[in-house]
């Protein structure tokens, strides 16, 4: 007897023996794996490494875009919390058992064991825990809505990402169409390729008055060390975000509060006064470009 797929994503036809269709179940194997190198590309397009298509040509907006991609930065945070949550609520359908495994074997006690702990945060760590209890995921009473929401947060965070990183820098975006604008790292000005003046002549703005004005823009937000660092990296000088959890040590930094993932939350503007020397009291004064 053939039944539909209760995956809602999918129209199609499986044994009546199944659980999900094998086009389904195989396309979940596939994006779990994939997580790794998509966590790479969000970074990237976060940061706004690379050149994405999502600006607006001919309207102008009341606000100017921050210098990381808002909606990648989006899709990765809900592509964790989705990867997460499916984690936590296969760890609690089993009872909990204390004990070595044999780390990536597939004996039935080792994976049960595995199954009751609940694997680190990071979505690369939670893919391939998922990956390895993809079966334990699907058996689950949810499983057909785990499959969806996996499966759908993924794609989302794939459409999100766009071309590699080009040797350019992110300098805001155009007032007038909302572009985004890229900079050679040693440029003074740059120009938007859509609009042009009274004049018929390209609209030109200051470099590293956009890079310093995106800074004041930051200062009052609190984000998550990774955001932070993304950030400051491109605008300031590197950083990692380890360095924000060894001021917190040292009682250098006080985080602001949590997220939905229990991350720190930092106020920007704390970063960068501990990034800055003290001495420099204007803030376009201490901010190096650096690419």
């Amino acid at each position: 007897m053939a039944l539909d797929c209760p995956v809602a994503i999918c129209d199609r036809i499986m044994p009546g023996s199944a659980r999900i269709c094998g086009a389904c179940t195989a396309e979940l194997h596939r994006e779990l794996e994939a997580v790794p190198g998509l966590a790479e590309d969000l970074d990237l397009a976060i940061s706004r490494q690379t050149r994405l298509t999502s600006g607006s040509v001919g309207g102008r907006s009341p606000e100017k875009p921050l210098p990381w991609n808002e909606r990648a930065s989006e899709a990765a945070d809900h592509l964790a919390a989705i990867l997460l949550g499916w984690a936590r609520v296969l760890v609690a359908s089993v009872h909990v058992l204390h004990g070595p495994t044999c780390g990536t074997c597939s004996h039935p006690s080792c994976m049960y064991v595995d199954l009751g702990r609940e694997p680190h945060h990071h979505p690369a760590h939670v893919a391939a825990w998922l990956h390895r209890h993809a079966g334990a995921l699907i058996a689950h009473p949810a499983g057909p809505d785990a499959v969806e929401e996996i499966l759908t947060a993924a794609r989302n965070a794939r459409y999100a990402t766009d071309t590699p990183p080009r040797d350019l820098i992110y300098a805001g975006a155009c007032d007038v169409c909302d572009a985004d604008l890229y900079a050679r790292p040693d440029a003074a000005r740059v120009t938007c390729r859509w609009c042009r003046d009274e004049d018929g002549d390209r609209l030109v703005y200051e470099v590293q008055g956009r890079r310093d004005w995106m800074l004041q823009a930051l200062e009052e937000r609190e984000l998550p060390a990774p955001a932070i660092a993304r950030a400051l990296t491109s605008l300031i000088r590197p950083i990692k975000p380890a360095l924000l959890h060894t001021w917190v040590a040292r009682r250098k930094l006080q985080p602001s509060g949590l997220d939905d993932l229990d991350r720190m939350l930092f106020r920007v503007g704390d970063v960068i006064d501990l990034m800055t020397p003290v001495s420099d009291t204007k803030r376009g004064e201490r901010v190096p470009v650096v690419a």
